[in-house]
């Protein structure tokens, strides 16, 4: 029940100092990005996995948190090894080519590469979220690190399709409209019955190819069979407006039968 009368309470460290266990043999050192992984403090780093997709379900388990405050190496048991961590806002390295973070992105989120190094995207969810561009100049990346900028949720749609026999083979492109403005992300086929000759599926908007984004089916390939594939990262063609028409082509003839599922996916 809740309370009837005051009572005297236990206030935290307060103005965003945390004191965290390191998590066994994580090598913390003072400056660097601090996360959360299973609730002990390790080194921020992106994802890790055989897969994009074992990369995104490893970052989805991750919060930054702040920056050490001291070096610290934990033992061999998770939280054995006491490390102070600091909120705020920090100077971190910039990434380069086009993940360099510029002044048009303060104000927008920014990601991890590793505990020092912030990137202007998430490599298609597979860097934890950092925090907030605060500024950005010659020396680097002003980033605001709290718990609940890392904690708030990306958003994603994910737009689902089946492509018959009939369609692959005549080829028939798959019509959608957008219904979110956003930049495209993914796209991903199972191969629902097996294919005798294979191809390629790409993603248009409107009539303009999707830049680096096709998965391609080998001939012969089993029923179950998954194929993913991201677009160039950053690049101008992967925007999409709500109400855009979005295509998924065939870019030539499965020919001797075969059907896909599978989705597409847009961030917003």
């Amino acid at each position: 029940m809740g309370l009837t009368t005051g009572k005297k309470t236990v206030q935290g460290t307060g103005r965003g100092l945390l004191s965290l266990g390191a998590k066994a043999a994580a090598a913390l050192f003072q400056g660097g990005m601090v996360m959360l992984a299973s609730g002990y403090a390790t080194p921020a780093a992106a994802g890790t996995g055989g897969s994009d997709f074992a990369k995104i379900g490893a970052v989805s388990l991750f919060r930054l948190i702040g920056v050490a405050q001291a070096s610290v190496t934990g033992s061999g048991v998770d939280g054995a090894i006491p490390i102070d961590v600091q909120q705020g806002d920090w100077l971190c390295k910039n990434s380069a080519g086009v993940d360099a973070i510029t002044v048009a992105n303060v104000g927008h989120y920014c990601f991890v590469v590793d505990d020092e190094t912030v990137a202007k995207t998430s490599n298609f969810r597979t860097r934890p979220r950092a925090g907030v561009v605060i500024a950005v100049d010659s020396t680097g990346v002003m980033v605001r690190i709290l718990p609940e900028i890392a904690a708030s949720a990306e958003r994603y749609i994910y737009l689902p399709f089946a492509i018959n026999a009939t369609d692959l083979a005549a080829p028939t492109s798959q019509e959608f409209v957008s219904p979110v403005s956003g930049s495209i992300s993914r796209l991903t086929g199972i191969v629902q019955t097996a294919i005798v000759t294979g191809g390629d599926l790409t993603v248009n908007l409107d009539v303009t190819a999707v830049a680096g984004l096709t998965c391609t089916f080998a001939d012969a390939a089993a029923k179950g069979t998954i194929v993913t594939d991201t677009p160039t990262a950053g690049d101008a063609t992967t925007i999409v407006a709500a109400g855009q028409r979005i295509q998924i082509v065939s870019s030539a003839p499965f020919n001797g039968g075969g059907a896909i599922n599978g989705i597409l996916e847009i961030a917003y």
